[in-house]
């Protein structure tokens, strides 16, 4: 019974001594003096502090970036847009001066071909004269 008890008392003590030595990784315990232990804190726990930190400041620098780059996005798209309207303006003041010159065109070409007509409906009216003149000429000389 003595050896039995020993025992138990031993692997109590050792358990003891162990969380006190010891500190698992993942655990929050602090205050303990052994290998694990640096300054009466977990190292593991300093360790994992320091490590979320970093990565917080990472995350923070990554959505600045990502911040920096959707505005830049943003910027680019709208100067994009704003060169589109611009090409398409000249594209419409292109077209409508084109048009307006083609209709200048049209009307100049309307008018010239109204003058060729009228010129030749004129030119008609003077042949048909002249051969009129020239039938009653030959009818008078034909009688004579």
């Amino acid at each position: 019974m003595k050896k039995i008890s020993t025992i138990l008392t031993a692997g109590i003590f050792t358990m003891l001594s162990a969380t006190a030595f010891a500190c698992p990784q993942g655990t929050t315990l602090t205050g303990g003096t052994g290998a694990n232990h640096k300054g009466g804190t977990c190292v593991s726990i300093a360790k994992d502090a320091k490590h979320q930190e970093r990565t917080a400041t990472h995350a923070a620098q990554v959505a600045q970036h990502d911040a920096k780059v959707a505005r830049h996005d943003a910027k680019q798209a709208s100067q994009l847009a704003q060169s589109k309207v611009k090409h398409n303006q000249k594209l419409a003041k292109h077209d409508a001066a084109q048009a307006q010159h083609l209709e200048t065109q049209a009307k100049s070409e309307a008018k010239t071909s109204a003058h060729a007509a009228k010129a030749a409906n004129t030119d008609a009216k003077a042949k048909i004269a002249a051969q009129k003149v020239a039938a009653e000429q030959h009818k008078a000389a034909v009688k004579s």
